[in-house]
Order: C-alpha cells, then sequence, then structure tokens
C-alpha cells in the first residue's frame, strides 16, 4: 500500500512536514523527513506483481511557503518481480520533478543532482505553497483521459465515447471515435500501455486536441476519415500508481496474443481486426516514452523495414518523412527508424501491439509504428508533450491526404 505518513507536531503544537501519496496515481514510500531542514526523501512504491517501481508521486503537507526544500529521490531497492531484481535508479530520476499547486498546472523543480555512487537525485527549490504536490512528471490520470475525452465529444458533431473494456479491476477503459464513420480509411492511436509512461498521455492529449479542433487540416482529415484513441490502455496501473512495465503475468505491451490477460487488448485486438477486415485500416500508432537516455522523440519501425519493397517500403518511408517535417521541435523527431533489437524472439514480437498490428494487416495498406517520446530532457514538459501531439496529428493529416489521392 502506499505509505502516507502521518502529520507530527512541533513543540508549539503546529503540524510540521509531512507527505501523502494515498490518492488515485499516487506513489511513494518515505525514507526521511526533516522538517528542520525542509528535507524529504523518498522512494517510489514497490507494487507487488504491478511491474516497475519508477513512477513517484506524492502531496507534501505543511510546508513554509517560499522556503527552500530539498526532494531525494531513490530507487526502490526490492525486486519488481518473483525472483527478479530491482529497477536501476535512473529510471525514478528525471531532469526535473515536476511540481504543482493545484494537480491541474504542472511546472518544474530546477534540474537535479545527480549522484551516480549513491544512486540518489536531488532537487532543490522554493515551497510553493503550504501545500503542493511533486511527481516524476505530470500526471496523467483516469480523471484526465475522461474529462479529455468529454471535452472532445461536446466539440465535434456525431464524435461518440465508447467503452472498449471493464478492466480486470472493473475499470472502465474509455476511448473515443470522431470523423466519418465508416469512411474508407481508419486510424487507430493509443497511449500508455506502460502507466508510468505518463507523457505518452499527454502527446495523446495533443493529438486529440488538433484532431477535434478547427483547423481546416483536421476538418478535412475527420471529413475522410474514421478516427479512434484510447487515451489510456493501463487504467488500472494508472488509477494505483504502479509502473506496469513487466507486471505480472506481463504488461500491455506484450499481452497481444492470440489469448490476451487484459480485457482491453482483447476488445482493441478486435476493433482493429474488424477495421482490417474492411479494408480500412491505414495507421496504427502506439504512444510511449523511452529509456532516461533518450533525448529525442523516434519512431520503432518494422523489424523488416530494410528489406522491404514496392508499396509497403513506400508508406513507411513516406510516413517518417512526413512525421519528421512535423514533428519539428521542441521535440524534434529522429527521422530515422529504430528497432527494438532488444525483444529477439519472433513470437515476443508479435506480441507487442504494431508487431501484431502488422502481423494481422495488408502491409502494402496499413502503418503500424510506436513513437516513443523522450521524457527526460528540458522540455519534455506537459506543454512539449501536446506540441508533439499536435504535431503527430498533422502528419497524419498530410499522410492521409496523400495516400488518399493516390
Amino acid at each position: 500500500m502506499t505509505l502516507a505518513l502521518a502529520v507530527a507536531e512541533e513543540g508549539r503544537g503546529e503540524p510540521v512536514l509531512a507527505i501523502d501519496a494515498a490518492f488515485p496515481g499516487g506513489s511513494a514510500e518515505t525514507v526521511a523527513i526533516d522538517a528542520a531542514a525542509a528535507f524529504i526523501h523518498i522512494r517510489p512504491a514497490l507494487r507487488e506483481g504491478r511491474g516497475w517501481p519508477c513512477w513517484w508521486y506524492f502531496e507534501v503537507k505543511n510546508a513554509v511557503p517560499g522556503r527552500e526544500m530539498t526532494l531525494r529521490v531513490s530507487g526502490n531497492p526490492g525486486p519488481f518481480r518473483p525472483g527478479g531484481k530491482a529497477l536501476a535508479a535512473s529510471w525514478a530520476q528525471p531532469r526535473n520533478a515536476a511540481i504543482s499547486t493545484d494537480r491541474r498546472a504542472w511546472s518544474r523543480t530546477p534540474a537535479g543532482e545527480f549522484d551516480t555512487e549513491a544512486h540518489t537525485a536531488t532537487y532543490r527549490f522554493s515551497a510553493p505553497a503550504k501545500r503542493f504536490w511533486l511527481a516524476w512528471g505530470p500526471p496523467f490520470l483516469p480523471a484526465d483521459a475522461d474529462e479529455l475525452l468529454e471535452t472532445a465529444a461536446k466539440a465535434v458533431a456525431g464524435a461518440e465515447i465508447f467503452t472498449l473494456a471493464r478492466t480486470r479491476g472493473d475499470r472502465p477503459v474509455r476511448g473515443i471515435r470522431l470523423g466519418a464513420a465508416e469512411a474508407p480509411a481508419a486510424i487507430w492511436v493509443q497511449a500508455r500501455q506502460h502507466a508510468w509512461e505518463a507523457g505518452g498521455s499527454w502527446v495523446g492529449r495533443g493529438f486529440l486536441d488538433w484532431i477535434a479542433g478547427d483547423a481546416p487540416e483536421a476538418v478535412r482529415l475527420r471529413e475522410r476519415t474514421e478516427i479512434f484513441f484510447v487515451p489510456i490502455m493501463d487504467i488500472d496501473n494508472a488509477a494505483q500508481g504502479a509502473g506496469g512495465k513487466e507486471a505480472v503475468p506481463r504488461d500491455h505491451n506484450r499481452d497481444w496474443s492470440d489469448t490476451p490477460v487484459y480485457p482491453e487488448v482483447a476488445a482493441a485486438q478486435r476493433r482493429i481486426a474488424a477495421l482490417e477486415a474492411a479494408g480500412r485500416l491505414r495507421l496504427f500508432v502506439d504512444l510511449h516514452n523511452p529509456g532516461p537516455g533518450d533525448k529525442e522523440p523516434f519512431f520503432y519501425g518494422p523489424f523488416d523495414h530494410e528489406t522491404m519493397t514496392g508499396g509497403t517500403r513506400e508508406h513507411y518511408d513516406r510516413w517518417i518523412a512526413l512525421a519528421a517535417e512535423e514533428i519539428s521541435g521542441p521535440l524534434p523527431l529522429r527521422p530515422t527508424y529504430r528497432f527494438a533489437t532488444y525483444v529477439t524472439t519472433e513470437e515476443e514480437r508479435g506480441r507487442m501491439s504494431s508487431g501484431w498490428v502488422r502481423n494481422h494487416s495488408d502491409p502494402a495498406r496499413v502503418v503500424s509504428v510506436t513513437l516513443e517520446t523522450a521524457w527526460n530532457t528540458p522540455h519534455s514538459t506537459a506543454e512539449g508533450y501536446r506540441t508533439v501531439g499536435g504535431q503527430l496529428a498533422r502528419a497524419v493529416a498530410r499522410y492521409l491526404g496523400e495516400t488518399a489521392s493516390k
């Protein structure tokens, strides 16, 4: 369970510095708190079987506004899988911590100080209020997803919010369908198969904001395309503040088999397969965040990209060229594909979402890719992510406009 530290009392009877992570998406284990020094030391909570312990998000109570404070973050030393090993601390130590006084507008602390021998990150900042929140990155929770979908549905005539499935934890996984129903072209975009990768949902927010907006290109796209978007796939772990990656028995992005563990994965497979059976599927994009050392967004492409020929190679090459033109900054896209070579077997590659879509669709018609948006840069903010999402949407509009004219 998430540790909520009880408020202590000073000699004057006033409450002293404390933290609390007992709320949706919260995660923190207290290592130490020194109220006199305004010092907090935490590590991400370890949730058995729920994947990587890298996400942290908690409330600070009884701070002195304007006082200089110190937050230290360590990795969790416990194994995240039975018989496994601990996760490297760097996954829990972003360049800047996210900070907010209302849990809606998120800014950043100054860049942290990193001790590679002690495996700690230290963030120094001025307390913005008596009560505020700190997080690994700007959180994006199921309630945020619902608000995003409802806003888009009100903005676009005919848009429909749907429940993809109910999770094993009995939570609804919601998405939105908008654009021209039964149009010749359809696309599927989804985010957060790994719950800790909150930046993926923020990219998705920017994508949907543009798609549902008034730009002439967005209006034309909706007139000729049916668009499906799911902002959070791993709702259960996002709600519980767990990482999701390498969860037991497997994470969402290794569950795209003939017998999925997660109802939401099975439901997505059915909907995507129906679009493909009708000859309508054109593009599948899965939104993720990569490793701490990655400083630019990039696409994971098909492993056989270099041996592709004809229309298949042409589609994949044109897609990344357009995407690189549009996703130009402040987080510019790497203009060539990368390949998930760390996945060594064809069986496991087929259980990844983009691989499953490629294996179950016409390669001469469908582009299936994973977008990894860097989280550990000066521009890896809510605003930066949303910009990438809007740029992604413009790339989609250009790509589908070109293919529709052929």
